[in-house]
């Protein structure tokens, strides 16, 4: 079988990152660091790996000493994390694979998410201790290993010479690592058993750090259905030597995309590879800083990885031994690899470019090799609320050529800052724009006041495309009059403008659109639509309607008119989503009166919705009707803590995120404007976050609908839009 042939190491230009040295020179720097992969993905990235030399003593392994990790009575002083290392001792080739050909193999797994992954960067890196004699009599001998997926055949692979990495350890030995890139051996095959073979070292038992020896292999990878993450990959080699005193590099790796929204500890992922850190050399009594890891000048530790020993030879996830891996030592004996979590602690602030990584040791010899960060980019939600109100001060009705002014307010209730934010409002053709009105009550980075028509310096401007006349506000920290700014999380706008009625009886509807993009540029929308009846008054005049909860299980009404003619009775309706009503009860009217009256209503509830509304069906005897203005009430203790939508405006993908109390099936209906039902899936919602697809959406056609999540014991509704 001939080799495999493997692109470039990566097309990308080399960022080299700065070196801050803060010590000695027993401490070098064999490779300055530089960054090697950089991307903002719907992905993620992950390391993985294993040693290829264990401790072996009377011909078998001894699993005693490459297993006890965890135990603080071992060690210096009783400081340490194992009393075992590999330094004088017989440390030989491990060999999984029963193949006489190979002198040595480990093996390790790769797991993919659920879903459609696509490989977008894999790099292998092998390295470890070897006498010069051994690369002296054959100079490429660092240059080639072999690798396998599953069971399969192996495929030699064979470097540059320019990347290997080599350091005189002493007058006898080399320590080095090498890479090669292997992105496309790895494109499409998924969670897999990655077996690497002959790596070259020289077995035995040496003293001054030991003998040591292993591989790893950093793989980023694409898949729609996870969040955006920004992704860097950095790689160098370092030593980190005491030399009988305290010892420390310090680095600065530059060109981090840290997002601008507060991270949780999981949402920044730190994942790194070192050579030959020690798990017995930890800190002494007289020296107890130890073998350290310091990010931003704060200390690192976990469970598996002790703030005085974090380069103990173990391979780990967030404090736990990684078991998927052949063999499965807990100490490795010469590689550290470890994934850990540094979102909150560690100085990594939002839309920080850089972070500072110290290497410290007081005991030990060791050599950084691989960082790898991966940071979560949070999205916004951006909402829009529209009303309208006549100049008489009437929500119902507005007469024939009264001014109508409209109110437009939200704000980003999404933990992510929304950029580009504007809002648009096509005016109806039975109104007419009244020039001058449009203002800004209040919004983040814009002046409040009444704003020109024209298209100039300032945020609003009034403008016609064909035959459809609009206003425009441009809003945010940093808008313009022809582009909008920023809304951070948190952040709220009001805007007004008024419009003329025309002298034709009927409804005005009155649509309004907030388009914004997240942080990498997905599109985000939200749309309020205010209505008002035109025409004559009503022989009902509603003066009040207000609602309260009482216990949080009924909405008692409360409503006043002060004046009826031939008023006939009250339909109280009630919406989970503020689209759809449906009749609650019906309560009879005064007729005729000119004293003013009371009526109530409790409505019992039964929805796991945050929000129901209400309003009046007020109808005359004659059956004409008319309806009140929108309340709003807001329950607690739903099972759904939290329940998001994203993206919206969606193409062919929805994830929902639902933080819930309890287990429960859901069945989820994807409704069409006209009541239609074109989607229906059903799930299993467990107790804690839960994080759910809806794929394959691309056949329905574009508007908009109403995405129905129905239990056992209500529903919740969000409106989406498919674009």
């Amino acid at each position: 079988m001939k080799p495999l042939k493997f692109i470039p190491a990566n097309k990308l230009t080399l960022l080299i990152i700065s070196i801050l040295f803060l010590n000695t020179s027993l401490a070098q720097v064999i490779k300055p660091y530089s960054l090697i992969y950089t991307d903002n993905i719907k992905g993620s990235s992950t390391i993985f790996g294993n040693t290829s030399l264990h401790i072996v003593d009377a011909g078998v392994p001894n699993l005693t000493k490459m297993n006890e990790t965890g135990d603080a009575g071992n060690g210096q002083g009783g400081l340490g994390f194992s009393q075992y290392g590999n330094d004088n001792e017989n440390m030989q080739f491990i060999d999984i694979d029963g193949i006489s050909s190979t002198a040595n193999s480990s093996s390790s797994n790769f797991t993919l998410p659920g879903g459609t992954n696509t490989i977008k960067f894999a790099r292998l890196y092998w390295g470890g201790r070897i006498a010069k004699s051994v690369v002296t009599a054959a100079p490429d001998t660092l240059r080639k290993v072999k690798i396998r997926r599953g069971t399969g055949a192996y495929s030699t692979v064979f470097t540059a010479a320019a990347n290997v990495d080599q350091y005189s350890i002493n007058t006898t030995d080399w320590v080095y690592q090498a890479y090669i890139d292997i992105t496309t051996f790895m494109a499409n095959t998924g969670t897999q058993t990655y077996t690497v073979a002959d790596i070259p070292l020289t077995t035995g038992s040496i003293s001054g750090g030991g003998r040591y020896g292993g591989w790893a292999i950093v793989v980023v990878y694409e898949n729609p259905a996870l969040s955006y993450n920004s992704v860097r990959i950095y790689d160098g080699y370092l030593q980190v030597y005491n030399g009988g005193s305290t010892t420390s590099q310090s680095i600065t790796l530059n060109g981090l995309n840290v997002p601008n929204n507060p991270l949780v500890s999981a949402d920044a992922i730190m994942s790194e590879m070192t050579w030959e850190g020690d798990a017995n050399l930890s800190s002494s009594p007289g020296n107890p800083a130890g073998d350290y890891l310091k990010i931003n000048g704060n200390t690192y530790s976990n469970a598996m990885n002790p703030a005085t020993n974090m380069w103990n030879g173990s391979i780990t996830k967030n404090g736990v031994n990684v078991s998927t891996k052949n063999p499965n030592y807990t100490n490795q004996m010469g590689i550290d690899i470890d994934e850990i979590e540094v979102g909150v602690g560690y100085g990594i602030l939002p839309n920080a470019t850089d972070v500072t990584i110290l290497f410290g040791t007081e005991a030990d010899q060791y050599f950084p090799s691989l960082i790898n960060f991966v940071i979560k980019m949070k999205d916004p939600t951006i909402e829009l609320n529209k009303s309208a109100m006549a100049a008489s001060g009437s929500i119902i009705i507005v007469l024939p050529n009264e001014k109508l002014t409209y109110t437009i307010s939200g704000g980003n209730t999404g933990l992510g800052t929304a950029y580009n934010s504007v809002v648009t409002d096509t005016i109806p053709a039975n109104v007419t724009y009244v020039p001058g009105s449009m203002e800004v009550i209040s919004c983040p980075g814009v002046t409040p006041g009444i704003k020109t028509d024209a298209l100039d310096a300032d945020v609003a401007y009034k403008g016609v495309n064909g035959t459809k006349h609009y206003v425009q506000f441009n809003l945010g920290n940093g808008a313009t009059g022809t582009v909008g700014g920023v809304i951070a999380p948190a952040e709220t706008y009001v805007l007004k403008f008024k419009v003329t009625a025309g002298t034709l009886p009927g409804t005005i509807v009155n649509t309004a659109r907030i388009n914004a993009t997240s942080q990498v540029g997905d599109p985000f929308v939200d749309d309020g639509t205010a209505t008002i009846n035109a025409g004559s008054p009503t022989p009902v005049k509603l003066i009040s309607f207000t609602g309260t909860i009482q216990n949080n299980n009924a909405a008692l009404l409360r409503w006043e008119t002060d004046n009826e003619l031939n008023s006939n009775r009250f339909e109280i309706e009630r919406s989970d989503d503020g689209i759809y009503y449906s009749k609650r009860g019906i309560v009879n009217a005064a007729g005729t009166s000119t004293q003013r009256q009371m009526y109530q209503f409790t409505d019992p509830l039964n929805t796991l919705s945050k929000i129901v509304y209400y309003r009046l069906r007020i109808i005359d005897i004659n059956g004409k009707f008319e309806n009140s203005k929108v309340i709003a009430l807001r329950l607690s203790g739903s099972n759904f803590d939290n329940y998001v939508v994203y993206p919206n405006p969606f193409v062919n993908d929805i994830k929902l995120v639902i933080a819930a109390d309890k287990d429960e099936d859901v069945t989820i209906h994807i409704i069409s404007m006209d009541g239609r039902v074109a989607i229906t899936r059903k799930i299993t919602i467990q107790n804690g976050e839960n994080i759910v697809v809806l794929k394959d959406l691309g056949q329905l056609q574009k508007g908009s609908y109403i995405l129905e999540m129905l239990t056992p014991t209500g529903k919740i509704a969000r409106k989406v839009v498919k674009e």
